[in-house]
């Protein structure tokens, strides 16, 4: 994939993504963590699926890639969406934002293990942008972390568990095509989340839905449509089709896209902090993938998603 169709996934990414973070403080403020996860996943991945199905893409999972198939659900899906979901509900949505997208920097270094990914010169300067754009956006937040340290460690550990996932799917390489991979590894990675919310819910589902506000309805839909969706479709196709550090640097505006759209929509104004971690963030993506016109190629794959 070159830079310039990688464009509009990053664009998607970063919009739906970003404003993600406050829609799902409202859900879970109004609903359980795992309760709320596991009423939107399963209908994202069956609208994935059925995208699939109306794209006459095969469908069959191969047997032997079957248990790598539950890896990828496990580590993409299940561990990041249950930590992440109960750190946001103790911390503010754009700060729960900049620690998840500590990703890149965790997926650079596990590429640099597993698959032998060198780290060039520009990676690292994307990186260190990345790094210091995070690092000013947290600024004097950094006592909000220590107030709830659960929640930035839940977050943290969502981080590390969707970097790896990332790393194993560039590893694999999976042959299968990208609407049914997604739809299957969102479907595999909702079944434990299912099993774990009635052990964190007290109250019925029933119960749950009908104390629901016109916010608390809106969060959910958003997140079967859009996020659940597109959103993890545009992802999962960068991070098959581009190097590891590119395709999670690829995921470095979503934190401001989500701090600024939590302002918005949570009554917070931007500041100068916020300007100064886009403009970094913005230079840390640019000098990744615009990259020189060789090192830029499209990277074969066993099959064209």
């Amino acid at each position: 994939m070159t830079a310039a169709r990688a464009a509009l996934p990053i664009v998607v990414l970063a919009l739906v993504w970003g404003f993600n973070w406050p829609v799902l403080k409202m859900g879970v403020t109004e609903m359980a963590p795992l309760t709320f996860r596991a009423l939107t996943l399963p209908f994202a991945a069956l609208g994935m699926l059925a995208y699939a199905r109306a794209a006459r893409d095969p469908m069959r999972v191969p047997r032997e890639f079957g248990p790598k198939l539950c890896a990828l659900a496990l580590f993409n899906i299940t561990l990041w969406n249950g930590f992440v979901l109960f750190g946001v509900q103790q911390l503010p949505a754009g700060r729960s934002a900049i620690l998840a997208y500590t990703m890149p920097i965790w997926a650079t270094a596990i590429a640099a293990v597993v698959v032998h990914e060198p780290i060039s010169r520009r990676k690292l300067i994307g990186l260190a942008l990345g790094a210091t754009g995070m690092a000013v956006l947290l600024g004097e937040q950094i006592v909000v972390v220590r107030a709830a340290p659960f929640g930035a460690l839940m977050i943290l550990i969502a981080a590390v568990s969707w970097a790896y996932g990332t790393v194993l799917l560039r590893k694999w390489q999976p042959t299968m095509p990208q609407n049914a991979l997604s739809g299957w590894m969102m479907l595999i990675g909702w079944i434990p989340l299912a099993l774990a919310a009635p052990l964190f819910d007290a109250q019925s589902l029933g119960g749950e839905l009908a104390r629901l506000s016109l916010r608390g309805w809106f969060s959910l839909f958003y997140n079967v449509f859009l996020a659940g969706t597109i959103a993890n479709l545009a992802w999962f196709m960068l991070a098959r089709s581009l190097p590891v550090a590119i395709s999670s640097l690829s995921s470095l505006p979503i934190p401001v896209v989500g701090v600024i759209s939590g302002m918005l929509l949570l009554g917070e104004r931007p500041g100068l902090q916020e300007w100064i971690a886009l403009a970094l963030v913005v230079s840390a993506l640019a000098i990744v993938m615009l990259a020189p016109r060789q090192t830029t190629t499209e990277i074969p794959t066993p099959h064209d998603a």
